[in-house]
């Protein structure tokens, strides 16, 4: 059991509807991009497990996956050397690791280059990119360049004889959280974007998430941009909502 967070949808009249074929292409690849935000949410639960809480709140940033932060059993008694005071959502209490994580880039002199992440360093690999300057005798130069992630103890914990924490079981603890925290599967919106073919303006996106469910051999897709995938053919939202109320009501009927 968890919160969701708050999908925003345009209005109904902004949207625009569509369905396709399960077996069609942009069907099977909707398929494999519904099971992908499966494994991303079954992550996020283990991560909870793992970590002996007992709700988390979505990340925003993401389609599906990714833990902003999380919630003990009501009366829980919760390690502040571990775990930090994030927010209150519906009068409960959320927390994040107890850590800082530094972001920052380093160089690189090839993309198979292997840099070896320690306790507190973390190097995203699957990042690395080009980025282009000038040299010391002004010409055009590229580099290679990867994120990296130090871990720090947050609001400057100190032992019971008042020294920094450098590298206590509590803080080792807290940077382990935050590290698989970090490293949880996600898949974001561009990606369903991407693969329905949506004509997007330049600038801004919109605070709009596509919605989609399947009824029968069906995809029904709401999205705030016009989409131009294979197979996509346009409805009206009236015929959206009755399969929408109709694929919810065929799933009670199953589950009784």
């Amino acid at each position: 059991m968890k919160p969701k967070t708050k999908k925003i949808e345009a209005p109904v009249a902004e949207r625009k509807y569509y369905k396709v074929l399960v077996d069609s292409k942009t069907g099977k690849a909707l398929t494999r991009f519904w099971h992908a935000c499966q494994k991303c949410e079954e992550a996020a639960e283990d991560y909870c497990k793992k970590f002996g809480a007992k709700y988390y709140y979505e990340d925003p940033k993401y389609f599906a996956g990714g833990v902003a932060c999380v919630a003990f059993e009501a009366g829980a008694k919760v390690d502040e050397r571990e775990w930090r005071r994030f927010m209150v959502i519906d009068d409960e209490q959320y927390w994040v690791p107890a850590c800082e994580a530094v972001r920052e880039t380093v160089e690189v002199p090839s993309r198979e280059y292997q840099m070896k992440d320690s306790w507190d360093t973390m190097y995203l690999r699957d990042h690395i990119r080009e980025v282009r300057g000038r040299g010391a005798d002004g010409s055009e130069v590229s580099r290679l360049v990867m994120p990296k992630i130090s871990f720090r103890t947050a609001d400057g914990q100190k032992d019971a004889c008042g020294r920094p924490v450098v590298a206590s079981r509590k803080m080792r603890r807290a940077i382990i959280a935050e590290q698989k925290r970090l490293r949880l599967p996600v898949t974001t919106v561009q990606q369903i974007y991407g693969l329905l073919g949506a004509r997007l303006p330049e600038g801004r996106l919109a605070d709009q998430t596509p919605t989609f469910f399947v009824r029968s051999a069906t995809y029904y897709i709401g999205c705030a941009y016009a989409c131009g995938a294979e197979g996509l053919e346009e409805i009206t939202p009236q015929i959206y909502k009755m399969n929408a109320d109709l694929a919810e009501y065929e799933a009670r009927q199953q589950g009784n």
